[in-house]
Formats: structure tokens, C-alpha cells, sequence
């Protein structure tokens, strides 16, 4: 298997490509969703702002998701264990069709393995007071992503693998938008480019539709700006635990970003969803949210890189740390 640091590097080369004059709002929200193996094969929408790329300019993203999972439960007929780390790598694009009008594409590449992040979770939560959730119990660095009912198991990854994830297509409609305030209605579409086998992508056709709203002047004296967004997705039948698969999901998220200077900003995000799976267990049965933190700095005047962290606030329902970086180039 080749070595997924080049296969990065690609893709951040690629993403370098489509550098424009001038850097997105340091303000914007974190693209990242739960990375749960079990839940990011779905077409959860990310969080995002409700300003679109202007008429006839173009933005790019790569964004770097390095998430650590642990957790084992059985209740009654189910018993789920996940251990292991999967790295996942998206470039995003949007392109301004006209001035209310904005298309896009997201290509996720993804690869799960082992990894080497255990001892550093485990001294991540010693530090921060946080539950070890039975690390301590099992051998460090192993894979395994396994769901069974009643003896039977019905979803495993116990290899190393990767390829590409399930490709979404989106529009964004600009709902009204003035100089510190904008309303946009983001849909999206998700394909079921990625391999099931392989928890790549759930062999499902996902649609979105959610309303975001992005403010710059209520809390301006304190140079914060707010984002908000809050929507529903439907499912069709995938290949990845069918027989519990629910058919809605409801998702929303809200973000603070406070600019310290014109080129560094501190931000906090909650990400939540209902569950996807109607099951007893709390890692499928569960509603899920997730806390962010960290910030971003621009980088001259062509490149945003975001920083952060984020945690399972309900516990056991997402990866127990995700290490995320974003690189952002807009307006070409």
C-alpha cells in the first residue's frame, strides 16, 4: 500500500493550484462533521457560512480530519467495538454561478488504520481530567471497526484501508444579505462513490437541505462574529447496518469566532445530529454533538489555515479527539 503522506501531498498541491487574490473571512466555521466510522459514511452536511462566492469567482478548500476512536459497549442483542484511527482528506470547491446562486463538489479520500495516537489520548485525557473509556483495557493501536446482533456480525474492518469516500455535489441559494448579516438555503447531494465493505462510504443517496445564517454585526464591538445553521437529510437504503438505518436525520451547528487581530481569530463551535441508527447502543442509537475549538490565521493575502480540536460531548457518539487543519484559498 502506498504511503497516504504523498498521497496528501497531492492533494494539498492540488488544492494550491486554485489560489486566488484574497483569503476567505478568517470568521468562517469549521468544515468538519462527526468522523465517527459508523456515521461519517452519510452525507452529514458540514457547517459553513451564509456568505456564497461572488458571481463568477471560485473558492478552494483541503481539509484534514486525524481522528481517534475507542469505544466498546453491549447491550442485549447488539455489541459494537471501535478502535483505531482514520484519516480523512476532502477538497472542497465552490464556484459563484450568479449573484444568489453558488454550485459545488466535495471529494473526501479516506484511509483507516491503527495508527499512533493512543498513548497520546490517553495522556490527552489523564491531563484534562477526561474518561479513558476502557483504553487502558486493550492493546494499543489495533484496528477494528465491527457491529454484531445476536452473535452475528453484520459490518467489520479489521485491515488497514483506503480510497475514495462518497462524492457530494451541493447548491446554496442566497436567501438576503447585507453588510454584517446573510441567510443562505445550502443543499446538497451525496454519492455513493465510496466502497461500504471498507465503511468508505454507505452505499446510500443522501439529500440535505438546511437553512445558515452568518452575522457581523450583532456582537461588533467585541469583534466576534456568529454563524448558525440547522437543517434535515434523507436517506435511501445503504449496505452499512440497513436494517437499522434511520430514514431523517436533523443536524445543526452554531460557531463564535472572536478576531483577536486582522489575521489571527479564536473560534468555538457545537456540531449536533439526531442519531442514525435506531439501536440500543449509545456509539449508533444516540444524538451526537461535538466541541471545537481553535482558531485560524491568514496567511498573506491568499491563504486561511484553521487549526483545532475537537471532542465528543456526548460521549462515545464520535471519535473521542479528531485533530483537524483546513487550508482555504477564495475569489480567482
Amino acid at each position: 500500500m502506498m504511503s497516504k503522506s504523498p498521497r496528501y501531498l497531492s492533494l494539498l498541491m492540488l488544492a494550491a493550484t486554485a489560489i486566488g487574490a484574497q483569503a476567505e473571512a478568517i470568521d468562517d466555521p469549521y468544515v468538519i462533521t462527526n468522523r465517527s466510522p459508523f456515521v461519517q459514511i452519510y452525507g452529514l452536511p458540514a457547517a459553513q457560512s451564509a456568505q456564497l462566492a461572488a458571481a463568477g469567482s471560485s473558492s478552494a478548500g483541503l481539509q484534514l480530519d486525524i481522528s481517534n476512536n475507542f469505544t466498546e459497549d453491549n447491550k442485549g442483542r447488539e455489541a459494537i467495538f471501535i478502535d483505531g484511527e482514520t484519516h480523512r482528506a476532502n477538497i472542497q470547491f465552490r464556484y459563484g454561478f450568479s449573484e444568489v446562486l453558488e454550485l459545488g463538489i466535495d471529494v473526501p479520500y479516506l484511509s483507516h488504520d491503527s495508527g499512533s495516537l493512543d498513548s497520546v489520548i490517553e495522556d490527552w485525557h489523564d491531563f484534562f481530567g477526561f474518561p479513558d473509556g476502557g483504553r487502558p483495557d486493550f492493546p494499543r493501536d489495533q484496528l477494528q471497526f465491527s457491529y454484531a446482533r445476536d452473535g452475528q456480525v453484520l459490518s467489520s474492518v479489521t485491515s488497514s484501508n483506503d480510497g475514495i469516500g462518497d462524492v457530494s455535489v451541493s447548491m446554496a441559494y442566497q436567501l438576503s444579505q447585507s453588510d454584517t448579516r446573510q441567510w443562505a438555503l445550502r443543499s446538497a447531494v451525496k454519492l455513493p462513490t465510496g466502497d461500504a465493505d471498507d465503511l468508505h462510504g454507505s452505499e446510500s443517496t443522501d439529500l440535505s437541505l438546511g437553512f445558515n445564517v452568518s452575522d457581523q454585526g450583532l456582537l461588533q464591538n467585541y469583534n466576534i462574529a456568529l454563524h448558525a445553521s440547522a437543517g434535515a437529510m434523507w436517506m435511501d437504503g445503504g449496505e452499512v447496518l440497513e436494517e437499522l438505518q434511520e430514514d431523517f436525520v436533523l443536524y445543526g451547528s452554531s460557531t463564535l469566532s472572536w478576531q483577536a487581530t486582522s489575521s489571527i481569530s479564536l473560534k468555538i463551535q457545537l456540531d449536533a445530529h439526531t442519531a442514525f441508527y435506531d439501536s440500543a447502543l449509545t456509539e449508533l442509537g444516540d444524538d451526537s454533538a461535538q466541541l471545537i475549538l481553535g482558531g485560524a490565521i491568514r496567511l498573506g493575502q491568499s491563504w486561511v489555515l484553521d487549526l483545532a480540536v475537537s471532542e465528543d460531548i456526548a460521549v462515545d457518539t464520535a471519535p473521542d479527539v479528531v485533530f483537524h487543519i483546513g487550508i482555504k484559498a477564495v475569489a480567482w
